[in-house]
């Protein structure tokens, strides 16, 4: 998936007459890519009461799409919810996206939700109880979900290989911190250590699955964190506990504790 800056640069090629071939040579785009750009720029318009609601084509299947707005550092933190709290369920003529937050900490269910307004910023929102104790749903309708989150299958995600696509890499590598955000935001928390006489804040991300355990680490040994991972047998869990001094205070200034 093209960035909005890079698809604007496409087009302003296109407009000052270059064919194809040559945008992609500049560009590096494929030229199978620059044409749909070309083809495509524009959405047609269609009523919905009284308003009318401009559609554009999605970056990655070009279907005709409800607009869809992703800084990398919105994408980054959006696809870490979706790896750690969120799901995706086929309807009659749409997907639709779940992120299921407890609801003692109104703070990250009202980012969540703002996040998803700015992303979607067209489709309706919705909070509501989910479906286990004291949990909240975060969620909205598009049918453009797959492509934007292809580690979606069948089963449980630790039950199956997560990989991200070049594209995403991307996005989490222009805004790692946001990413790191997400996680905790999801399968994370923040609590007091106490040890004797001595008492310390610590931060700890628990996930099932090998590989977003290891994309966890990797980014945070990125930022020179010091991540601790270890797996529980019994639970069949991996806790990432984060702890050093140096590293905690890095932490708050980008990843403030859940409330």
């Amino acid at each position: 998936m093209h960035s909005t800056e890079v698809r604007a640069a496409v087009l302003q090629l296109v407009d000052a007459g270059l064919n194809d071939c040559e945008v992609a040579r500049r560009t590096g785009i494929p030229r199978r890519t620059v044409r749909d750009m070309r083809r495509y720029r524009d959405g047609p318009r269609r009523r919905n009461g009284s308003l009318q609601v401009l559609t554009e084509r999605c970056p990655r299947c070009w279907r005709w799409a409800k607009p869809m707005r992703f800084t990398s550092e919105d994408y980054a933190e959006l696809l870490a919810l979706y790896l750690g709290d969120g799901s995706i369920s086929a309807c009659a003529r749409t997907n639709r996206l779940r992120i299921v937050l407890d609801q003692k900490y109104p703070r990250v269910v009202a980012e969540a939700r703002q996040l998803l307004e700015r992303c979607f910023p067209t489709n309706s929102v919705h909070v509501g109880k989910g479906s286990k104790g004291r949990c909240l749903s975060v969620s909205v309708y598009s049918s453009h979900l797959l492509c934007l989150f292809p580690q979606h299958g069948e089963g449980l995600k630790h039950n199956r290989r997560i990989a991200l696509e070049t594209w995403q890499r991307a996005h989490i590598d222009g805004a790692p911190w946001a990413f790191l955000r997400g996680c905790i935001n999801s399968d994370g928390c923040v609590f007091v250590n106490r040890t004797g006489r001595y008492e310390y804040l610590s931060y700890c991300f628990s996930n099932s699955s090998d590989e977003i355990t290891a994309l966890f680490v990797d980014i945070c040994e990125r930022l020179e964190l010091t991540p601790r991972p270890h797996y529980n047998p019994l639970q069949g869990v991996w806790h990432v506990r984060i702890n050093r001094r140096k590293s905690v205070a890095a932490l708050l200034k980008h990843v403030p504790p859940k409330s």
